[in-house]
């Protein structure tokens, strides 16, 4: 009997292993340090209170099924106006999508839009990873390369989540 439960034990944790690695978890992020060259326009609503809060669930389903009815073309992304990674509690983040321009569609009621304007330095992380573990892993880079390089972080990032292809996060440098 014991040595069933170690072979399932030992199965799972060869299934679990196997899945992390398909979502992109043992990669690490490309991180650089440079200026955006043009401004980066955000649909969406603005959200403050907890991250973990139905509130910033709905907004973010909202965002999908926008993008998904093809009301809007674009993007899901996100700007955070305080670190991610600290604001669990009081969250500051427009939630929605990254568009090419502001002309060519009509936004839907209560969207909004937001720059995040050229010229900046920015580091800029990318991974080609799922969405449940890019996250921290562009975190991790950006806060370890503004370490190493001596650089201090401005608390603004934008971030990109794709269907396809990378996830990026850019984090404003002082």
């Amino acid at each position: 009997m014991n040595r069933i439960f170690l072979i399932l034990s030992l199965l799972l944790i060869v299934a679990v292993g196997v899945a992390y690695y398909v979502l992109g978890g043992f990669k690490t992020a490309d991180v650089k340090l440079e200026t955006t060259a043009q401004p980066v326009f955000v649909a969406g609503k603005y959200f403050e209170g907890p991250a973990g809060s139905e509130a910033f669930g709905d907004l973010t389903r909202e965002a999908y099924e926008i993008r998904t009815s093809g009301k809007i073309n674009g993007t899901f992304g996100n700007i955070f106006y305080n670190d991610p990674a600290s604001s669990s509690e009081a969250a500051r983040v427009f939630v929605g999508l990254i568009v090419d321009d502001t002309t060519s569609q009509k936004l839907p009621a209560g969207y909004r839009y937001r720059v995040f304007p050229a010229g900046q330095r920015v580091l800029h992380s990318a991974i080609e990873a799922s969405y449940l573990v890019a996250p921290g892993k562009l975190y991790t880079g950006i806060k370890s390369t503004a370490k190493e390089q001596s650089l201090t972080l401005q608390n603004i990032y934008l971030e990109r989540f794709p269907t396809t292809g990378p996830v990026e996060v850019w984090a404003v440098v002082k």
